[in-house]
Parts: C-alpha cells; structure tokens; sequence
C-alpha cells in the first residue's frame, strides 16, 4: 500500500487533491495518508495560534467524513512556520510514497507559476508529486509520459505504475524532437532528411530502453514528434485525451532537463490536466 500526504490550503484547489488522495486511499483498501495544513507564521503570534486550532478543528471534521467514504481516517497534522520544509518533514516521517498538492492560484501572468508554493515543492521534493488541477470523478484512464532519451527517464514512468497511476496498456509514451534551428543548415532537404532520420533513431532507443526496463506498450503507443516540447506535448494530450502527464524532473535532456524552466513551467501553470512530477530515485 502506498502512503500519502496531501497539501492543503483549504481552497478548492487543494479539495482536488484531496478528493484525489481519497479515492487512491479508496481503491487500495484503506492505508496511512495524511492532511498538512501550514500556518504563515509571519501573521501576529495570537492571530497564528487561533487559525492553527481552526483549521485544525475543519480538518478533523473533514478527516471522520474521509474515513466514512475511504475507510481509512487521514491523520491532521496543522502547524505555523515555513510551508515547504514543514510538509517534506510531515512526508519523511510518515515515509510517504506520494505527494499531492492542488494547482497554484490562477493569473493573467504565466510566469507567476516559478516561485509559487507548489512550485518550490515539486523543485524541492524527493518523493514524486501529483499536481491535481482537475476535480476528480474517475480513476485516470489515459496516462502519458514524457520522456526523453536516457534510460533514467524511465523510472518516472516506472515509478507511476507502481503508484497505480498509469496502466502499461492504457498510455502513451512521448518523445519531443526538438527541431534544428535555423541557418545550421544549409540545404531544406537536408534537413528534413536529418529530421527524418533523427526521429526514426529516437524511436528506436525509446522502444529499445522500454523493452529493457521489461515494459512492452501496444503498438502505436510510443511516439516521436518534431517540434517546440511545450506544443508537443500540449497537443498531444488533446489527441489522445490523456488526463495525467507523468514527467521526470532534473534530468540532463529534453523536457525533463527543462522542468521547472520556461517549457515546464508552462505546462505546469498552463496545461488542463493532472501532472505528475517524478524526481531521480
């Protein structure tokens, strides 16, 4: 069984995650989870202990209603301080397998992302996270990893099916080619001949490092598609109507080499669907 801790601000879209966490807990058959709830603790020391025992006491009423729908009572763990090392401690005490977190407060400005609370924990986690943007109704029916080309890339897809969030036979496995840029060639045709070649051989390897970590996916579910990572991606979850990324963090190419940068936190703070942020094991 898996352990769980959820990160909430008691906003809707923390309940996401919640909502998300019970019905993991749910399928499972019960196991240890927990609420975090992390008070500023720059507020007015009077005003900070009357929120903590507030919250504390929502929670609890939220946590015997979770135990009448999952059969398993989280524990409510609300203190005051700094939220990112309050939670990593609330996970590497429960030796948490998972971490969830709802999506950041939406803004005009993209950018906004970089910086944010959810942000800093996916940055700064060692355990994967489950960013739920999506309120939750269905188990995940369609997963889609993004992966670059290194057999390590591999262990976030890896580390999904043992989560229980992605079904060898049920997903999608992508690689973004990125293109070449302009004027490094000369000759058009060349370069489409370059670009053909280039994405046969990085089919290839995928296929290749999947059939050594033993995972064998239907045919036509491992992809290789030219173009921007960001566009790729985000078209390709349309196309076929995924609703979890599984992604890599702090890898050393392609989108996984990227994330928390422009490219991912684009998608982080701009793509509809659930994300799930695997670090190096």
């Amino acid at each position: 069984m898996i352990k769980l801790v959820v990160a909430t601000d008691l906003s809707q879209r923390s309940a996401h995650a919640v909502a998300r966490a019970a019905r993991l807990i749910e399928k499972q058959g019960g196991g240890d989870w927990a609420l975090v709830h992390v008070v500023d603790s720059d507020a007015p020391q009077g005003f900070v202990a009357e929120h903590v025992q507030r919250v504390r006491r929502l929670l609890d009423e939220q946590a015997q209603q979770l135990a009448a729908q999952t059969g398993s009572r989280p524990q409510v763990l609300v203190s005051s301080g700094e939220i990112e090392p309050i939670i990593f401690e609330a996970c590497q005490s429960m030796n948490a397998d998972l971490l969830l977190v709802g999506s950041h407060r939406k803004t005009p400005l993209r950018d906004f992302f970089l910086g944010t609370s959810v942000e800093r924990l996916i940055r700064g986690s060692q355990l994967p996270v489950l960013r739920v943007a999506q309120p939750v109704a269905t188990d995940y029916r369609h997963a889609m990893a993004a992966l670059d080309l290194s057999p390590g890339a591999l262990q976030a897809m890896a580390k999904a099916q043992l989560l229980g969030l992605l079904d060898p036979q049920q997903c999608t496995v992508l690689h973004a080619l990125e293109p070449i840029p302009m004027g490094m060639l000369t000759e058009a045709t060349i370069d489409h001949r370059l670009l053909e070649t280039q994405a046969e051989e990085a089919l290839v390897t995928l296929i290749s490092n999947l059939h050594d970590a033993g995972m064998t996916l239907p045919e036509g579910c491992v992809q290789v598609r030219e173009g921007d990572p960001r566009q790729v991606v985000a078209q390709a979850l349309q196309d076929v109507n995924a609703d979890l990324l599984v992604i890599a963090t702090h890898g050393r190419k392609g989108l996984s080499r990227l994330l928390l940068g422009s490219v991912a936190g684009a998608l982080l703070a701009e793509l509809p669907c659930d994300i799930l942020c695997v670090p190096p094991q």
